[in-house]
This record gives structure tokens, C-alpha cells and sequence, in this order.
């Protein structure tokens, strides 16, 4: 039997199994669950939602407790474990900087926070001619630049449980290199916690004000993207960036 197919090429969802793991997500950030609480979460029909948690049950993702509560299973358990293990950083970071840098022609960076200095784990250069040059520099301290105020003030969205959030975009100009601009914004994690600045950088005489603008978009995107990957629950749509000019 052939496999369903879209009409663009790309494999079509099983709705039962979409239908599944929406039912685990509404277990995220509570212990137990009433089949009442996952029907008002979800929007599915109590009797869809009561045969997918027999199949989970069985499965080992959900169990019954007593009064007729529900809660994860410890093959959720072994799932987060195996995920553990096998988590790669680079894997993830390094195709979003590609794509970054396919896009905007500059190049692209991620840095993380080391006490009061920073730290450029993963780098893509530009494909221009003209561009910034890295500097193989250990560490470096926080300063002025868009990099430097997002790992020393980013800090978790308070309106990130909107079905919408606008990010905050820094933006600095000749502060490490006189002739480098850069724009950055946080990138989270499962626990809300700042993991690193995500960087464009390049030429001071390509960052005006309506590229800072085309290239803030793209990098919002790409944060957005990275952070859910990480686990944060961000909301699903992303509003117009918020530019800070950090110098």
C-alpha cells in the first residue's frame, strides 16, 4: 500500500498520532490530568482523547492512577533520557547560522555567557569578499556590543504565553571593531533560561536602518526557531521586532 502523499511530495501526517501527542503535551507543567482537564486543553472529544490514552497506556507513555486521574509514563522517562544522550549543541546551531547567512549574506554567530566575559561556540563566515573577520579571542568581556547586551540583560518574556510575542533586537556599531555593526537576540530553553546570543554581523556601510530591519526579521526567526527546538514554550507567532540600539 502506498504511503499518503500530499500533493507537494512531502509525507502527510497520521491524525491519530497527531492526535496522541497532542493529548502528552497537555500533560507539560502539571503531574496528573483529569480526562475534564485534557478535553478543555486540547479541544478534543472525551471519548477520542479516552481511546488514544488506552493505546498510550499500553504503551507505557501514560498511566491511570487511582480516582481516574492520568499522568506521564516512565517510557516518557527513558524517551527524555535517550534525547539527553544524544543531544548535540552543534547540530542544531550550525544549520541555523547556515541558513543566516544564505540569507543575509552576513555572517552569522552564536555566544553564550562565561561569568562576566563571552564565549562565540559556532561561527559562519560571510560569502562576501567584504566582511568582518573573526578573531580567534578565547573569551571576550561583556561590552557594549549587540552580543554583550543580550547575554547581560535578555531575560524570559513576560508576555510569552500570548498566542504572539515581539522580541527584542540589539543593534551596535563600531564597539569591538570600528568598522563591524552587528544586530543579536536571545535564544532560550526548556526552562525559560537564557542559552546564548544569536549574532549577524558585517560591514558597518550594510547595516542601515532598513537592513538592520530585513536582517531583524531574519533573525528573530531563526531564534524562534532555535528556541523552541531547545524546548522553550514560546507562542507560535512572532511579532514585529523591538530594535535597541546598544550603543
Amino acid at each position: 500500500m502506498p504511503s499518503p502523499q500530499l500533493e507537494t511530495g512531502k509525507p502527510r501526517g497520521v491524525n491519530a498520532v497527531g492526535r496522541a501527542l497532542t493529548i502528552l503535551d497537555g500533560f507539560i507543567g502539571n503531574g496528573s490530568r483529569s480526562l475534564a482537564e485534557l478535553a478543555k486543553l486540547t479541544g478534543l472529544p472525551k471519548p477520542t482523547i479516552l481511546r488514544s490514552l488506552v493505546s498510550l497506556e499500553k504503551a507505557g507513555y501514560v498511566v491511570r492512577l487511582e480516582g481516574g486521574r492520568y499522568q506521564l509514563g516512565a517510557k516518557t522517562v527513558e524517551l527524555a533520557a535517550a534525547y539527553k544522550a544524544n543531544f548535540r549543541l552543534d547540530q542544531h546551531i550550525l544549520p541555523i547560522l547556515k541558513q543566516l547567512t544564505e540569507e543575509t549574506l552576513e555572517s552569522a554567530a552564536f555566544h553564550i555567557r562565561e561569568k562576566d566575559s563571552r564565549l562565540c561556540l559556532f561561527r559562519i563566515d560571510s560569502p562576501q569578499v567584504v566582511r568582518d573577520v573573526s578573531q580567534r579571542v578565547a573569551l571576550v568581556p561583556l561590552d557594549m556590543t549587540s552580543t554583550g547586551r543580550v547575554l547581560a540583560t535578555a531575560a524570559w518574556p513576560q508576555d510569552s504565553g500570548q498566542r504572539e510575542m515581539r522580541p527584542r533586537v540589539f543593534v551596535s556599531s563600531g564597539v569591538f571593531d570600528v568598522l563591524t555593526a552587528s544586530i543579536s537576540t536571545a535564544v532560550f530553553d526548556v526552562n525559560r533560561t537564557l542559552v546564548g546570543a544569536l549574532t549577524i554581523s558585517g560591514p558597518v556601510e550594510r547595516f542601515g536602518q532598513a537592513d538592520v530591519k530585513t536582517m531583524a526579521l531574519a533573525l528573530v526567526r531563526a531564534a524562534h526557531r532555535l528556541s523552541c527546538t531547545l524546548g522553550a514554550p514560546l507562542p507560535p507567532a512572532i511579532g514585529k521586532p523591538e530594535i535597541v540600539r546598544a550603543s
